[in-house]
C-alpha cells in the first residue's frame, strides 16, 4: 500500500472542504475577538464619566492588546490552515484515490483491486466495487 504524501489534490472536494474547515475556524475567531475588542474598548470607556482620563488610562492598554494580537493571530491562523489542510486530506485522498482506481478499471485492468486504508470512510464502498469486479470476472 501507498501512503498518500501529497496534502494538496486536485480534486475539487478538498478546495470545498477546505474553505468549510477554514470558515467553520476562523470566524468563531473574529467574532469572538471583535466582541472583546469592543466590550474593553468602546464599552468602558462609554461608561466612564471622565473619557478623556480614561482614553490616557486605555491607551497602553490598547497597546498591549494590539501587540498580542499581532502575535497571536498569525499564529492561530496558520494552526487553523494547518488543521483545514489534514481535515480537507482526510477527505479529498480517498476519494481521488478512489477515482483513480476505477479508472484504472475502466480502462479494462479488471483484475486491479481497489485499496484503501483501514481508517478510510470508504473502506465500504470499495470493497463493494471489488465484489462487483469479482463477480464481473466470473462471467
Amino acid at each position: 500500500m501507498v501512503i498518500r504524501t501529497k496534502w494538496f489534490m486536485r480534486h475539487p472536494i478538498q478546495a470545498k472542504y477546505l474553505l468549510v474547515v477554514i470558515v467553520a475556524m476562523l470566524a468563531p475567531t473574529l467574532v469572538i475577538g471583535i466582541c472583546l475588542y469592543h466590550l474593553l474598548f468602546y464599552l468602558l470607556a462609554k461608561q466612564m464619566a471622565f473619557p478623556e482620563a480614561i482614553m490616557a488610562n486605555l491607551v497602553p492598554v490598547l497597546d498591549k492588546v494590539n501587540a498580542l494580537l499581532a502575535l497571536s493571530l498569525p499564529i492561530i491562523t496558520i494552526t487553523i490552515l494547518i488543521f483545514a489542510v489534514v481535515i480537507s486530506h482526510r477527505f479529498a485522498g480517498p476519494i481521488e484515490r478512489l477515482e483513480n482506481d476505477l479508472d484504472r478499471i475502466l480502462e479494462g485492468d479488471i483484475h486491479h483491486k481497489i485499496h484503501v486504508r483501514k481508517k478510510d470512510d470508504l473502506k465500504g464502498i470499495a470493497t463493494r466495487i471489488n465484489a462487483l469486479v469479482a463477480r464481473m470476472k466470473k462471467q
